[in-house]
């Protein structure tokens, strides 16, 4: 199965709002916290191809800053940091939206977010198979499911301190295994925005 995923400007936007990157919280590719920023992008990626999780190369996700290209496979894979640049101590929250979708591709995607080391991954709820079960391997079987149509997940981090750092991982591929992956989805594309607020400001 081939598919297009993607456009020009990226698969995955992640991003600080305006207030609280006003009051320190920022971004970076980079674990020395070189050239903070409100807003990070991935490259697009094309031509992607169904694949399953234990084909991801984690390990290698994890320990390049910025963009992971897979010389095997293609999906979108990005490593960044999260900053209090700030002088208080602050509760952040945190989601995943659905910018835009094209031929279902969100029925088709897994969403991994490594949090600090945390793996946690996110699908949307399989369409129904009848009585025939949905063979998953173990880590699949422990996702968590799409919060909504638009909103992946959401969460929070709390008393997130001064000169604390957070790494964060993001992963997102067609997933093989997925009942809803068929050749309906060829063709298909999907834009992510991860956006960081203080609680209580402007998300």
């Amino acid at each position: 199965l081939i598919t297009f995923y993607g456009q020009q400007a990226g698969n995955f936007v992640m991003s600080v709002d305006y207030d609280s990157y006003k009051r320190g919280i920022v971004l970076s590719n980079t674990e020395t916290l070189n050239n903070p920023q409100p807003r990070l992008m991935t490259n697009p990626v094309y031509g992607a191809r169904d694949m399953t999780y234990s084909w991801l190369k984690l390990e290698e996700v994890t320990q390049t800053e910025g963009n992971y290209t897979d010389p095997d496979y293609d999906y979108v894979a990005y490593t960044f940091y999260l900053t209090n640049n700030g002088f208080e101590t602050v509760d952040i929250v945190y989601h995943i939206r659905i910018i835009d979708t094209y031929k279902a591709m969100d029925s088709a995607i897994r969403v991994l977010v490594i949090e600090d080391g945390v793996e946690t991954i996110y699908q949307k709820p399989d369409t129904p198979q009848g009585s025939v079960p949905i063979s998953y391997t173990l880590p699949l079987q422990m996702t968590e499911k799409f919060l909504s149509d638009t909103i992946i997940m959401r969460k929070r981090i709390m008393n997130f301190q001064p000169q604390t750092v957070i790494k964060f991982s993001v992963v997102v591929w067609i997933e093989g295994l997925d009942p809803d992956t068929t050749d309906d989805i060829i063709g298909g594309m999907i834009k992510l925005q991860m956006n960081f607020s203080i609680e209580g400001g402007i998300e």
